[in-house]
């Protein structure tokens, strides 16, 4: 599966690219940007640093309620990290790193998870100032 960042890429998509990159030793940095693009951090588990990916999650998010342009930085950020690794896991620049399909699905976990749970928090917040009248 070799295409540009801007195709839809579906969680089977990851799987199958995952498994390819496992058999082959190489990483598809179009697709592990992609993965970045859609799921800020997927690109970085896609590329074996699960750690790696949740930190760019959590550091985009943090910054989206912070102030927007600190998230979408990160989030831009971590598309070109997820790109640059896996080019430069390809080039023997970076210590290659195996993608695992269960790194992938625990990734998507965590990050619906946090939406999710971030999601209810801003609810519960807005609510609690509509209520006190401050909205």
């Amino acid at each position: 599966m070799h295409g540009d960042a801007a195709e839809r890429v579906s969680l089977g998509d990851a799987l199958r690219e995952a498994e390819v990159s496992r058999r082959e030793g190489r990483k598809n940095p179009a697709f592990a940007a992609g993965l970045s693009l859609l799921f800020n951090g997927l690109g970085q588990a896609y590329n074996g640093q699960f750690a790696r990916g949740v930190l760019v999650l959590l550091g985009s998010l943090l910054g989206l309620f912070v102030l927007i342009v600190p998230g979408v930085a990160i989030w831009a950020w971590g598309v070109y990290d997820a790109y640059r690794t896996a080019k430069g896991m390809n080039e023997g620049l970076v210590p290659y790193r195996e993608t695992s399909v269960l790194m992938i699905v625990a990734f998507v976990v965590v990050w619906a998870v946090t939406i999710v749970s971030l999601s209810a928090a801003s609810a519960m917040l807005l609510v609690m100032l509509g209520q006190r009248g401050m909205l």
